[in-house]
């Protein structure tokens, strides 16, 4: 099944080429729509139950909406091809761009892990937390033992999990080998792995290597929209060890990628 999502609510600012202060409003416009966000979501985020489950599951869906936002916002328009199950799940995806867990989370309600040097951006990070995002400091182990750990609650606790086992993102010519640690989790949880594929129209909206976050996201919100594609593969059962699982992930990433 393919869909298009109808995230941009027909939002069509700044196009490359525009003259300079059309730039300059479309990108003045979305910092403020993100601030607004900022806000709205730190006011919400403290209204969370204090039940661990129910704040897990209200957290996993107060960062869907936000994130469907996002969106909207960036008038970023998102092609699905594919279906998820029913939760809880694991999805593993291709990484490509800071980008990639808002189009994802803007599917499902979940949870994502993210490296920690995203807790210290300025209003992202604290937001982040806010949302549940699970940081994780990939050079302490014991930072990834207790994501981990978080991970499996929020799995027991109905709420999927959002993961990009390369680590690191990529100019999306190439799909770098995955970390085998949430499938070991998957496989304790006893639930289905997802793999998914992430594609965008334009190039430049790729994040990586020597890319500074500012002046990149400066860029892409003056643009009068962008593209995406998504494609779900069939969900992988919990046959196999961890590192099995981690390969046949890839595999079928890498395939629908057609790399």
């Amino acid at each position: 099944m393919t869909t298009t999502a109808p995230l941009d609510h027909g939002r069509r600012l700044g196009a490359p080429g525009d003259r300079p202060w059309t730039e300059a409003f479309s990108v003045a416009s979305r910092v403020s729509g993100v601030m607004g966000l900022a806000l709205d979501t730190a006011v919400r985020s403290s209204l969370l139950p204090e039940l661990p489950a129910l704040r897990d599951r209200e957290r996993a869906r107060l960062l869907h909406g936000t994130a469907r936002e996002l969106c909207a916002l960036h008038a970023l328009r998102l092609r699905v091809t594919g279906a998820l199950p029913a939760p809880p799940f694991v999805i593993v995806a291709n990484h490509v761009s800071y980008l990639d867990p808002i189009l994802l989370a803007s599917l499902t309600p979940c949870t994502a892990i993210a490296k920690q040097e995203i807790g210290s951006w300025p209003i992202i990070g604290e937001r982040a937390r806010d949302l549940g995002v699970l940081l994780v400091d990939r050079r302490r182990p014991e930072s990834g033992a207790r994501v981990l750990r978080c991970a499996l609650r929020a799995l027991r606790h109905g709420v999927p999990v959002l993961n990009f086992p390369e680590g690191s993102t990529t100019r999306g010519q190439e799909v770098l080998p995955f970390r085998k640690g949430i499938f070991g989790v998957a496989r304790i949880a006893g639930v289905p792995i997802v793999p998914a594929a992430i594609t965008y129209d334009a190039p430049e909206l790729c994040w990586a290597g020597d890319d500074t976050f500012l002046p990149h996201y400066l860029r892409f919100s003056s643009r009068r929209e962008a593209s995406a594609c998504v494609t779900f593969g069939p969900p992988l059962g919990e046959h196999g060890g961890a590192a099995e699982l981690a390969a046949r992930a890839r595999a079928v990433i890498l395939d629908l990628l057609s790399l």
